[in-house]
């Protein structure tokens, strides 16, 4: 579904990515992990058209995509939840998902998909009223993938969503996006929190200088000793 081929970026002089390579197929969970500064959000932007690439090729479903503009690549499917949530804050709940079904397909299936999101994030529904920028910052973050899901994703890409959060809140999102997968959407995750995002994902690169150092299924990545040491602290 999503071939990412040798790519490079670089700002200015600095190299952020370097002949970085992976792939998402179809119903597939991905987990992008690494520490901070590793590249993982400019490999999500590069995907989805914010950042641009020097060298290499990007690929989805067949067509290549790396020079289109964000929001071509939106309208074929590839949602991003984008790091810091990027809420419209003085806009209600309602308001901040009406936006999120901005394409044809999905304004269609607008009364529908709220509904969806209203079951599925019970507390949205509570405070659809409410101002986004009123929320707690779990409640942000559900809004921001409900936001992202009423869009009707092929795939769906989070850049550290549960940066800030207090554990249980993570744990719960962490949960909702598992259940997503399980039910067919397609995940690609950008998180620091390596071990639950391994935990619930299928497969995991390791991002590390701007290169992959490690990729395979995430169980094993799980036991690998190289990721024990440096990110699990075992």
């Amino acid at each position: 579904m999503l071939e990412i081929k040798e790519i490079s970026v670089s700002y200015q002089r600095h190299c952020a990515l370097a002949d970085v390579s992976m792939t998402v197929e179809q119903g597939d969970f991905v987990a992008l992990i690494g520490s901070n500064g590793a590249g993982k959000s400019t490999l999500i932007n590069s995907v989805s058209g914010l950042t641009k690439i020097s060298k290499g090729s990007i690929l989805f479903q067949g067509e290549t995509i790396s020079g289109l503009s964000p929001d071509l690549i939106a309208s074929l499917g590839l949602i991003q939840v984008p790091e810091g949530r990027k809420l419209f804050p003085l806009m209600s709940v309602e308001e901040n998902l009406e936006i999120g079904a901005y394409l044809p397909d999905p304004r269609k299936m607008y009364a529908r998909n709220l509904g969806k999101m209203f079951e599925m994030f019970p507390r949205l529904k509570e405070r659809r009223k409410q101002s986004a920028g009123s929320l707690s910052g779990g409640e942000q973050q559900m809004l921001a993938i409900a936001r992202a899901l009423m869009a009707q994703p092929i795939l769906l890409m989070l850049d550290e969503p549960s940066l800030g959060l207090a554990p249980i809140v993570t744990q719960e999102i962490f949960k909702i996006l598992r259940e997503l997968n399980d039910e067919g959407l397609t995940i690609l995750l950008v998180s620091q929190e390596v071990l639950q995002s391994l935990k619930i994902s299928r497969r995991g690169y390791l991002l590390e200088n701007g290169s992959v150092n490690l990729t395979g299924a995430s169980g094993d990545l799980l036991k690998d000793v190289r990721v024990k040491e440096s990110y699990l602290g075992l």
